[in-house]
């Protein structure tokens, strides 16, 4: 079945990002996300994602990425960008196409004998909320979140919240062969539901040794820093190569292997 690598667990916690609020700021929002294995101090993987005009640019480090989020407006479905500054290239999938797969897979796992596949792809949990702590928890036999949150600034952070972690959780599983989403789905409806946001989420999987946390800073203005950062990625979406799906991810796997040999 399909199994959770390292750089897998820290891309399904890279998702906690929103965007909406009230007056000059409502086009621009920054979290900063750092990423740890258990209760270590030292950061598996560090990201910068940033709302501005209603896309998302995502810079991760861990390998050096950057997706670009344009969200499906009427009939006419979103899309993922996927850059790769250090081999000049790009690819890309719409929503569409996410979709269709995660059905089949679902529809998949669905007949499998495992029981955290078929948890992965329709779960339940019992769910609680403290109200003086702000802490969620989602608890099921395999699979736990504890989510520190703070109340999100109205209903359209939420959804805008929602709409891209539930996108960008899908494009992990199709892209790199996690489990099926369904738990972090969950996870999204329920913050929305509780008017919350994260700032810290805890996740321990019954087949993993330590649980994995991602802690998020958030900012309502984006910085000088931050502008530079999103000018880059224009000018890489105007003139990096347009590859296959594939072959994109061949060039990131082709890197890591290089990265590792020569720490």
């Amino acid at each position: 079945m399909p199994r959770l690598s390292q750089f897998c667990l820290v891309l399904a916690f890279l998702c906690s990002c929103m965007n909406g609020v009230p007056a000059a700021g409502a086009q621009e929002l920054r979290i900063e996300t750092e990423v740890f294995l258990g209760d270590s101090a030292k950061a598996l993987a560090h990201t910068v994602t940033l709302f501005q005009s209603g896309t998302v640019y995502h810079f991760a480090d861990k390998p050096e990425t950057v997706s670009v989020f344009r969200r499906p407006v009427g009939e006419r479905p979103g899309r993922f960008i996927l850059l790769n500054p250090e081999a000049g290239k790009r690819t890309e999938v719409t929503t569409d196409k996410i979709d269709g797969l995660i059905t089949k897979l679902n529809a998949w796992s669905e007949e499998q004998s495992d029981p955290l596949l078929q948890f992965a792809c329709n779960p339940e949990f019992e769910e609680s909320f403290d109200k003086k702590t702000r802490v969620l928890t989602l608890k099921s036999e395999l699979w736990e979140y504890r989510v520190a949150t703070i109340d999100a600034e109205g209903p359209t952070a939420l959804a805008r919240y929602r709409e891209f972690a539930d996108w960008y959780s899908r494009l992990n599983t199709m892209l790199y062969s996690t489990l099926p989403p369904g738990p972090r789905l969950a996870l999204n409806a329920a913050m929305e539901e509780r008017g919350v946001l994260p700032v810290e989420i805890r996740r321990k999987v019954q087949s993993e040794a330590q649980a994995v946390r991602a802690v998020h800073q958030l900012s309502w203005r984006l910085s000088r820093p931050d502008r530079t950062l999103l000018e880059e990625a224009r000018q890489h979406l105007a003139t990096f190569d347009k590859v296959d799906n594939q072959s994109y991810l061949a060039d990131l796997k082709q890197a890591d292997v290089v990265r590792g040999q020569s720490e």
